[in-house]
């Protein structure tokens, strides 16, 4: 740096050079900014013409503007590409841009390390040469085969220059793409687990200790071709020990519009389906033609994802969700004939993996949902009741028991047949918001436990039911003081608290109500149902589905008598 020049600054040199004091100066070369000092500069003059002397006592400094952090050096785009899940082949393109002025650098490698199987197309000979502000563009492949978890590094090698290196991870899974028998229906499982801890009057303390569901299938895959058995055992034999994105075949749907490849959404019906942001949604036609992606966003008529299809489909093709799930170690084939496979397998679903929850309006009480689904009585209900007590036997001398609570622990199990999916979405719904044993609800017991000996007007303040002990029984227990009062003509529920009961002597038990009634309930046309307080009695529940839209399950309920809330 030779001239120097003195820009914007308060402060003259006099025409005939003289001494000038000059302050706040900026001092440039080359048009970069070199330093700006704080203090008063002296500047002498030998004449008109004559070159300008500036001293300074602080050193200038070079600061870089935006030209000098993106040149003069190599830049590889992307630098880090998070695959989510793998479950087909596929490419994406890597960027080696060389943004020097004036110099040209050579590639002299490409470094693959860690695992997943990914290769880098190169139609080119080392040392590749890149002139200045040139670049070449790479194709990464990715196997749909290889480790399930994809971590490598893929390091583009200059001599002398760091910083190239790209970032591939993901998670390589195989689609089970074997449509099942629906003869045979499907089972779904939804499971939690809780830690359920009993004291010793029958109240209890829960733990969850899962905070996302487990789900699982279990269905008979059948193959009606010798290409398709083959597919099928070729499945069990490769990846058997590893997981499965496993289609939820009950949810599956048609595109209702044709697909061309390179499409960042489809057109297809999502809703009351089981489709999930950052979950798989899997294009379908037979075992063999498919292709799974990420789901980026959903809307009522359409899935977006994370890229582009691979293929085009046409309209009909089925979209079906799909989830993470394990094979048994141990798993049975039928051979029906030389071209025919059946299997019927049991699906675990992965822990820790995106689920959806479907959202459904329920009733409350009390601050609790209500479970409000009729039961199926084709095969009847059963109660069991179990009371918790010891019985001290001297042998010679009388019994003596010790009741822990006052009160028996009743389970009773509601089977239902459910009809519609948007039904069985809505029983989901309830079942992933209990997260196993742990959250309890309200649900009647659907029997007639009581009968009303006479009509109850809108705004009564009582009830008079046949004589059947409850004052003496039933009314002492909290347990038993809600009602569910339950219309034979399709009117809503109604839900009551009894504060009071009286034998009337006559046959007759009139029950007060801690609030009037907001309908009739006429005799001839009201089922009286105890209103339980209760939780699920197991933290699996199982739904089987005869087709997508009807489905038959059972909920075991305990009751809980010592949690009835206020």
């Amino acid at each position: 740096m030779s001239v120097a020049q003195i820009l914007a600054f308060p402060g003259r040199i006099s025409a005939k050079g003289t001494v000038a004091t000059i302050t706040n100066a900026v001092l440039t070369a080359g048009g970069f900014p070199l330093s700006k000092m704080s203090g008063p500069l002296a500047a002498t003059s030998a004449g008109p013409g004559a070159s300008v002397v500036v001293t300074a006592t602080k050193a200038a400094a070079l600061l870089l503007m935006f030209g000098g952090q993106l040149f003069e050096k190599i830049i590889v785009t992307p630098r880090v590409s998070n695959l989510e899940f793998v479950l087909s082949s596929t490419t994406f393109p890597v960027e080696v841009w060389n943004t020097h002025h004036d110099a040209s650098e050579s590639l002299t490698a490409i470094a693959i390390t860690g695992q997943g199987g990914l290769t880098v197309t190169n139609p080119f000979t080392f040392p590749l040469v890149i002139g200045p502000k040139g670049s070449v563009i790479f194709e990464v492949a990715v196997p749909s085969a290889g480790d399930v978890a994809i971590a490598e590094d893929i390091d583009f090698v200059f001599t002398g220059i760091s910083g190239t290196d790209l970032r591939v991870t993901g998670s390589r899974i195989l689609v089970f793409s074997v449509a099942p028998d629906w003869a045979e229906g499907i089972e779904e499982t939804i499971s939690y687990l809780t830690d359920v801890m009993k004291m010793y009057d029958d109240s209890e303390q829960r733990r969850g200790l899962r905070t996302l569901s487990r789900r699982g299938l279990k269905f008979r895959a059948l193959t009606l071709t010798a290409r398709n058995a083959a597919g099928l055992e070729s499945l069990i034999w490769g990846w058997q020990h590893q997981p499965f994105c496993v289609p939820f075949w009950q949810e599956a749907q048609p595109l209702t519009a044709p697909v061309s490849a390179g499409q960042f959404s489809v057109e297809v019906n999502t809703v009351d389906r089981l489709f999930a942001v950052g979950g798989v949604a899997i294009i379908w036609t037979d075992e063999f033609t498919f292709e799974a992606l990420t789901v980026a966003a959903i809307e009522p008529g359409s899935l977006s994802f994370t890229a582009p299809t691979q293929s085009a489909w046409a309209a009909g093709a089925f979209v079906v969700p799909g989830f993470l799930a394990r094979m048994p170690k141990k798993l049975s084939v039928g051979r029906n004939w030389s071209g025919s496979d059946q299997l019927d397998v049991a699906f675990e679903g992965e822990a820790q993996q995106i689920g959806p929850l479907p959202a459904a309006a329920l009733t409350q009480f009390k601050s609790f949902d209500v479970l409000e689904v009729p039961p199926n009585w084709v095969n009847g209900l059963k109660r069991e009741y179990d009371r918790t007590m010891d019985t001290l036997d001297p042998g010679p001398g009388p019994l003596t028991v010790i009741d822990h609570s006052g009160v028996p622990v009743v389970d009773h199990e509601l089977p239902w047949w459910i009809d519609t999916h948007a039904k069985i979405t809505a029983f989901r719904a309830f079942v992933l918001a209990r997260y196993g044993q742990l959250n309890p609800f309200w649900c009647p017991t659907w029997d007639q436990d009581l009968v009303l000996n006479e009509d109850a007007s809108s705004g009564a303040a009582f009830l008079v039911i046949s004589f059947v002990n409850y004052a003496r029984f039933f009314f002492p227990t909290i347990a038993r003081r809600y009602l569910a009062l339950i219309s034979r003509t399709g009117a809503p529920n109604a839900y009551v608290e009894v504060t009071g009961a009286v034998n009337n002597g006559n046959g007759t038990e009139t029950l007060t109500l801690g609030a009037p009634l907001g309908a009739a309930a006429p005799a001839a046309t009201t089922m009286v149902s105890f209103l339980t307080f209760g939780r699920q009695s197991a933290d699996v529940v199982t739904i089987k589905w005869e087709s997508t839209e009807y489905a038959e399950t059972a909920l075991g309920i305990q009751e809980l008598p010592q949690e009835i809330p206020s």
